[in-house]
């Protein structure tokens, strides 16, 4: 059985396996785009990359609950159609596209246009779509990297955005799942934001950051948990 408020070093896949179905309120993703970049599952052939994230897609669809958003980071370029035949295999529903605009990145010129912006999804299991949250947030959200972020992993995702998405698609002790967790940004913001997480994470250097930023985080007295709900390390268990 797994804890809650961990990053596990684990394969997503065979993480998703031990959650139990229609218990995780929110799911951020940022999975590896097949842009050849210096990460496992990133340099696949087209069949190869669809065989890669559909299983991954069809098990998140099992484990978020009716009405829930996942959202879920993707290129917006050559490879989005490897995105849409995953999607399609899944059934899941589509609910919006928003963009993240960078205005102090340009990087990948294809066809001499620069890229300056991100796409995310939001999908969900069920056609409808809730509206519980703590906030409302415009389509076109605006994130400026900093070099700090970027040390963090090579295509770390803003922490500001990833609070924002936090905060107007889940509630205070929601469960929060990261099946890409990189560096930590999602579990950093559930931790600010009172949200519990539960991430995976294949590369253990990157877990190895997320923990340390995770511990540089100063303990808050309303994120404590009544001793008799938790494990001998004070966490709660999933399921």
């Amino acid at each position: 059985m797994l804890e809650i408020d961990k990053i596990y070093c684990m394969d997503c896949l065979e993480g998703m396996k031990q959650i139990p179905d229609n218990s995780i309120d929110l799911v951020v993703a940022d999975p590896p785009y097949n842009l050849n970049k210096p990460f496992k599952n990133d340099n696949l052939t087209e069949e190869e990359y669809i065989s890669f994230l559909t299983p991954i897609l069809k098990k998140l669809k099992n484990i978020i609950k009716p009405k829930h958003s996942i959202i879920i980071f993707f290129d917006s370029g050559q490879k989005l159609p490897l995105f849409w035949k995953s999607i399609l295999k899944t059934k899941l529903y589509f609910q919006k596209s928003c963009t993240l605009y960078k205005p102090n990145d340009c990087s990948m010129p294809h066809n001499r246009i620069l890229r300056k912006s991100e796409v995310f999804y939001i999908l969900s299991k069920t056609p409808e779509l809730h509206h519980e949250g703590e906030k409302y947030i415009h389509d076109c959200l605006i994130a400026n990297h900093t070099k700090k972020e970027k040390w963090y992993h090579p295509t770390a995702k803003n922490i500001n955005i990833i609070k924002e998405l936090i905060l107007s698609h889940s509630c205070k002790h929601d469960l929060v799942l990261d099946p890409f967790m990189g560096s930590g940004a999602t579990a950093v913001a559930c931790k600010l934001l009172n949200r519990h997480y539960i991430g995976f994470e294949i590369n253990p250097d990157y877990c190895r950051i997320a923990e340390q930023r995770l511990k540089n985080i100063p303990k808050r007295l309303d994120n404590w948990i009544p001793q008799e709900n938790t494990t001998k390390n004070g966490r709660k268990r999933l399921g």
